[in-house]
């Protein structure tokens, strides 16, 4: 039979087991609390705010986002003849010019002025309209292709250059009537919508505001 001292002493031993089964199974618990917290948790509202922000910047860098391009080329012959006080004209003066000019344009959104701000799961984004950034010449196709010159009324070089000068304006004017402007609007919300989304997770999605939308 066991004597007072010895139970004492047993008691203290299991005691101590106890506390070393339960410091580890707390550190368990701990353990395992901690990877699921980790893995499921979220960063405050405020954080993604900054982070959307942060990669809205990305654009607002950029100044210009360039959403589209498009090649054209316009050959039309450009006839001029003198007249007799603007009451009929003089047709021993006409000239003409056949004239190509190539380029390409591109259009897209001005981001100096573009807005953002985040509401939960959901980024809020205004813009201008997209407009025509560049109209670059191709210069080794671009130029005279037949010049029909009349000593009477010569060509002059200020005449090629109205000649460009509305090669450019009939360029942009076909752009826009043919939807570059509408393309680079879609382009753009597009590219913002991937850069947010590759950013800050699927379950984010981005409205779009045009000013001037009537």
């Amino acid at each position: 039979m066991l004597d007072a001292k010895k139970v004492t002493k047993i008691n203290k031993v299991l005691a101590k087991g106890k506390l070393v089964v339960l410091g580890a199974l707390v550190g368990i618990l701990l353990g395992v609390g901690g990877t699921i917290f980790f893995q499921n948790y979220n960063p405050p509202d405020e954080d993604k705010g900054a982070a959307a922000t942060a990669v809205f910047g990305r654009f607002v860098e950029q100044a210009e986002l360039v959403g589209v391009s498009q090649d054209y080329c316009i050959v039309d012959k450009y006839p001029d003849v003198e007249t007799f006080f603007d009451l009929f004209d003089l047709p021993w003066t006409a000239n003409s010019v056949w004239y190509r000019y190539a380029g390409t344009l591109k259009a897209g959104v001005n981001m100096d002025t573009a807005e953002m701000w985040p509401e939960g799961t959901v980024i809020h984004v205004t813009l201008d309209q997209p407009y025509i950034i560049s109209n670059t010449p191709n210069m080794d196709i671009s130029g005279v292709l037949e010049e029909n010159n009349n000593i009477l009324n010569p060509i002059h070089v200020e005449d090629v250059d109205e000649i460009q000068r509305e090669c450019i304006r009939i360029s942009e004017e076909n752009a826009v009537e043919g939807g570059l402007l509408e393309e680079a609007q879609i382009q753009a919300e597009s590219d913002i919508t991937t850069l947010f989304k590759s950013a800050l997770g699927d379950e984010y999605q981005v409205t779009f505001e045009w000013r001037g939308t009537q």
